[in-house]
């Protein structure tokens, strides 16, 4: 669970998770959504999202060294010459052998976050219903704020958490107060 929250603490991101759906496709091109011409549909093997079209996109050799190999994939806005660039990260852990709930992980990483960003506000947390193979299956959807460094500007951040099949996701997202 430690280890969960160490990464966790490194990978924090942003978007909306409006438009998730897990577990329902097998490739990684981005496909342009019916819905909305401005938004893609970013599929890959486990689940599809959907992202503003102009979000660059970082997976497989494009994510960034260091990265924790649980980060899938990982989207951000290609807004330049700005301090802070709204981003998203989604994460897979596979937990079949650990006996934690939902409700423990999310405890575990707002304490994470609790101690690590300056301010914190926790924004609290509502169940959602994620689209699984066509099945609806409760999620998790935390809402903070905090920041890393006295300097910056507080950062919003949502955080989802998702588990299927012994597999979890954690999508997290982080945007700037204005966004």
């Amino acid at each position: 669970m430690k280890k969960i929250s160490r990464i966790l603490a490194i990978t924090l991101i942003t978007s909306t998770l409006s438009g998730c759906s897990l577990f329902s496709s097998s490739t990684t091109t981005p496909q342009t959504s019916n819905i909305n011409p401005n938004k893609v549909i970013y599929q890959a093997t486990d689940f599809d999202i959907t992202i503003p079209r102009d979000w660059e996109i970082l997976d497989g050799e494009k994510l960034p060294a260091g990265s924790p190999e649980s980060i899938v994939v990982a989207f951000k806005n290609n807004i330049k010459n700005k301090k802070f660039i709204a981003n998203m990260n989604i994460a897979q852990y596979n937990d079949k052998d650990e006996k934690t709930t939902q409700e423990e992980v999310v405890k575990s990483m707002k304490d994470n976050y609790k101690n690590t960003l300056i301010d914190f506000k926790d924004s609290g947390d509502t169940t959602v219903n994620i689209n699984a193979g066509g099945k609806p299956i409760a999620g998790i959807l935390t809402q903070f704020s905090g920041k890393s460094d006295a300097a910056e500007n507080t950062k919003n951040f949502k955080q989802l958490y998702v588990k299927y099949n012994d597999i979890s996701y954690i999508i997290t997202t982080s945007y700037g107060q204005d966004e």
